[in-house]
């Protein structure tokens, strides 16, 4: 009985949640008829292949053709039943669907991460409501598709279905590049489960050196879980192998136009995520980690390791921060705002983040460590660091994979009132910034009679 109102719950919450995103598309759709933004180049690309233009490729196009391959599917389909179907109302449509199944990976993570957990259905209805990516849910954007075929391997990855978890891995790195890291991160999170299981070693509340002692001390003994833990790694080593191949190939990660998108060493990038994280997703980890927990856990040998972490984060910003030209020319973006009325304010306003970046970084850890072990935790931010500090450019959807790696694991500590006040918190931005995205167009002086819109 108890499980029969359970289903019941997550049906009406996903009828529910696909009605209202189906408005949204349909809204946008109406009031954008034409391809905006990135949608300028995806959508044409689609339609060559839609046509078997295979050989056709917009050189100003940096991601693999993943999306277009996915979208021909159901273009096929319909096009025995007229003619063609590629418009850009369908491939958003497209798009979409895939949020639906995303919407379904999500609560399948949640079931298997949480399985005692009371709240199941309405995490999965605030993750899924997450703004930037609910919002991109009603473009034609790889972003989508890109966050799905990651967290599905990571579901099958924790369902021991290692063989499936490479295969939707590999999908996953033919619409991001970077997702190979994620992959990777999948790799090693599934060999440490492997490891804690076999040998009862490396637990939550374990310090890091001591869990690496134990770690390096079960590796020596050569026993057959080593042997069984290499084996389990094999698909996820592929997939590493495969695009090693085609960084070689193409010599070098980024398809297309390369002159924007070379690697930096952008370290204030950590900084920008955590607190991003830390705002956006409030409601859940404040009730975890609140500012005043934070001040009254000081004692003096963490009062000299915060200053220690400040003045390191001071080097870093006044070396490191970049300001790249798209982040500076287009103000249809809301990073566009955010850094010319903060951080391009004052030079001291960058450096008077350095307390609330200090206390997100330690919100962050004492919200993860309930759950996982400080292994986990260290991999989880040299994967996220090396997505996001080459990247010279300052924009929220790359922030969004390591987000939810973050998210999915504080699920536990977290109250069905939090995780509510979470999905409303949520829902109020996707609607006011969906409400200006359709109602709120601008012209540029240099483009008269093209009307431009706010979005992410």
């Amino acid at each position: 009985m108890a499980q029969c109102q359970r289903s019941l719950t997550i049906l009406s919450v996903f009828v529910l949640y696909a009605s209202i995103s189906y408005g949204v598309l349909h809204r946008v759709n109406t009031k954008v008829p034409s391809p905006y933004m990135d949608e300028v180049f995806h959508i044409p690309q689609a339609q060559h292949y839609c046509r078997g233009h295979f050989g056709v490729w917009d050189p100003k196009l940096t991601t693999p053709p993943g999306l277009y391959l996915i979208s021909m599917v159901p273009a096929s389909l319909l096009s025995m039943l007229g003619p063609h179907p590629c418009s850009p109302e369908f491939l958003r449509t497209t798009n979409w669907a895939l949020s639906l199944l995303l919407f379904w990976t999500i609560h399948g993570l949640i079931k298997r991460l949480r399985p005692a957990q009371s709240a199941i259905a309405a995490t999965t209805l605030s993750l899924s409501l997450f703004p930037v990516s609910f919002f991109l849910h009603h473009m034609y954007y790889t972003d989508t598709a890109s966050l799905l075929f990651v967290l599905l391997s990571y579901s099958l990855s924790l369902s021991h279905r290692h063989l499936a978890a490479g295969v939707a891995g590999f999908v996953s790195l033919w619409l991001r590049q970077t997702n190979v890291i994620w992959i990777v991160f999948i790799g090693a999170s599934a060999a440490l489960r492997e490891i804690q299981q076999r040998a009862n070693i490396v637990h939550p509340g374990d310090s890091l050196l001591g869990s690496i002692g134990q770690l390096l001390k079960w590796a020596a003994g050569m026993d057959r879980g080593v042997l069984r833990v290499m084996q389990l790694l094999l698909p996820y080593a592929l997939v590493a192998t495969c695009f090693a191949a085609f960084v070689h190939v193409n010599r070098g990660i980024v398809l297309g136009d390369k002159s924007n998108h070379e690697p930096v060493l952008h370290i204030p990038q950590i900084l920008y995520f955590c607190s991003y994280t830390v705002g956006i997703s409030a409601p859940a980890i404040l009730p975890l980690a609140s500012p005043r927990w934070f001040v009254r856990q000081f004692t003096v040998p963490k009062l000299v390791f915060s200053l220690m972490l400040g003045m390191a984060m001071a080097i870093c910003i006044g070396r490191y921060t970049i300001e790249h030209p798209f982040l500076l020319s287009d103000n249809r973006h809301y990073p566009f705002y955010i850094w010319k009325n903060v951080f391009r304010r004052h030079w001291i306003f960058r450096y008077a983040l350095i307390p609330p970046y200090i206390y997100a970084l330690a919100a962050l850890n004492r919200s993860l460590s309930m759950d996982t072990t400080a292994l986990w935790r260290l991999g989880l931010a040299l994967c996220t660091a090396a997505v996001l500090v080459p990247s010279p450019l300052l924009e929220f959807r790359y922030f969004t994979v390591p987000y939810f790696f973050v998210r999915l694991h504080i699920a536990s500590r977290t109250t069905t009132r939090a995780v509510l006040l979470e999905a409303l918190w949520f829902a109020a931005i996707n609607a006011a910034t969906i409400w200006v995205f359709i109602n709120r167009p601008f012209a540029w002086a240099s483009e008269p009679g093209q009307l431009q819109r706010f979005m992410w």
